[in-house]
């Protein structure tokens, strides 16, 4: 548990919410005030340079990023990690690999973030595209049955193997030996792909025995803090050539003629897009640089938020869940991601509860028939109690 509080750190947002008690960390994780001034220092390095700002972007901005990123993640290759404004625009790239293929077919879950399976279903609809679909319903009650219908469908050899570290519609955690597991059943010719944007910068995650064996997805919009635009991906070494490409894949190379034959970087800039807003990297830079002064890591962000969801727990009142028919999907917290997750008895339920919720100025978020609630670096013992003291009010009311 981190005992200094944190929320000096967070004052401009904190104010911007006022008396609203924001409990969706997991969804908008709250900025630190020192991105606002790194904001400002992307913005000043554009009116000082204009287009000769990417040379310090590319030069300063992204290996500095990168090295964060390792870090977090240990890695010992930074250089094998891209960037682009959102992980969709990053997993589009890795589809574009099979473009030009007789077939494609891909294993991935229920429980995968939206603009995935929304693009994976609208793939389906092509009749070279085949997709296979393993439910997580097993996962709260029986894990080994969930891991061993996965590994079983690995033996078909798909394509692609996609699959979250922790789910976003539950908070539901796969651990790093059940990742392994996953690792070692898939075959050579599988490409497994780990959408860790829920467990980046939240659960202490130690890439090390998977580098160069998977595609890792995560960004800076959640918990990471660095907001929009700085969505990455660790790429193993190879010679990747995605078909949907853009000029920074061969950012090192523009002053070369152009050959016959479109280039690409040899390292991860190879699955680089075009012109974005880096302005992201400059506010996650600054996050964690103040992180590092503070002396503050992964795994003691995670027991600060541990800690609070405990409590959390503790003070939901019974009468409250009794009230609103809200059960909760999760058993235990030894591996578990930053938000706790209740389901209703329907998405049209979940939608009044949201609603009542906010009328009392607690601030979370839903998905489906299921609402979800984050705690962060900027909640304390005091937040706790206060979101105890408003349900009382509700559940009386």
């Amino acid at each position: 548990m981190i005992h200094s509080d944190l929320k000096k750190h967070y004052s401009r947002f904190l104010k911007g919410h006022g008396t609203n008690l924001h409990l969706a960390a997991h969804s908008h994780h709250f900025w630190p005030d020192v991105t606002r001034e790194a904001q400002i220092e992307y913005w000043d390095d554009c009116a000082k340079t204009s287009d000769e700002k990417w040379n310090k972007i590319f030069s300063q901005i992204i290996p500095k990023t990168q090295k964060h990123i390792a870090k977090i993640l240990n890695l010992k290759d930074e250089q094998q990690i891209a960037f682009a404004p959102n992980t969709h625009e990053l997993t589009s790239r890795l589809l574009s690999l099979f473009l030009g293929r007789s077939a494609l077919s891909v294993l991935t879950t229920t429980s995968e973030f939206h603009s995935w399976k929304r693009q994976i279903l609208r793939l389906k609809e092509l009749p070279e595209v085949s997709l296979t679909t393993v439910t997580t319903d097993l996962l709260l009650s029986d894990r080994r049955a969930f891991l061993d219908d996965l590994k079983n469908k690995l033996k078909n050899s798909p394509d692609i193997f996609f699959i979250s570290q922790v789910f976003f519609d539950s908070g539901l955690a796969l651990t790093d030996s059940e990742l392994m597991e996953l690792l070692e059943a898939k075959s050579s010719t599988t490409l497994m792909v780990v959408d860790g944007y829920h467990a980046f910068a939240a659960l202490p995650t130690n890439l090390g025995p998977f580098e160069g064996k998977i595609f890792y997805l995560g960004g800076g919009y959640k918990y990471a803090q660095g907001g929009e635009g700085s969505a990455f991906m660790v790429i193993p070494k190879g010679e990747w050539r995605p078909a949907y490409t853009g000029w920074f894949a061969e950012y090192a190379h523009l002053s070369h003629n152009p050959g016959s034959e479109v280039g690409y970087s040899s390292d991860g800039m190879a699955f680089m897009g075009s012109t974005q807003d880096p302005s992201g990297l400059y506010r996650f830079n600054a996050t964690w640089d103040l992180f590092e002064k503070l002396g503050l890591t992964v795994p003691s962000i995670h027991a600060h938020v541990k800690a609070l969801q405990e409590e959390f727990i503790r003070v939901m009142p019974k009468s409250f869940l009794q009230r609103f028919n809200l059960t909760p999907l999760f058993k235990d917290l030894d591996w578990h991601g930053h938000f706790l997750t209740y389901s209703t008895r329907n998405p049209e339920e979940g939608e009044v509860i949201q609603q009542i919720l906010r009328d009392k100025g607690i601030l979370n978020d839903r998905r489906g028939n299921r609402l979800r609630f984050g705690l962060g670096l900027y909640h304390n013992q005091a937040d706790i109690q206060d979101f105890q003291e408003r349900l009382k009010k509700l559940a009386m009311s």
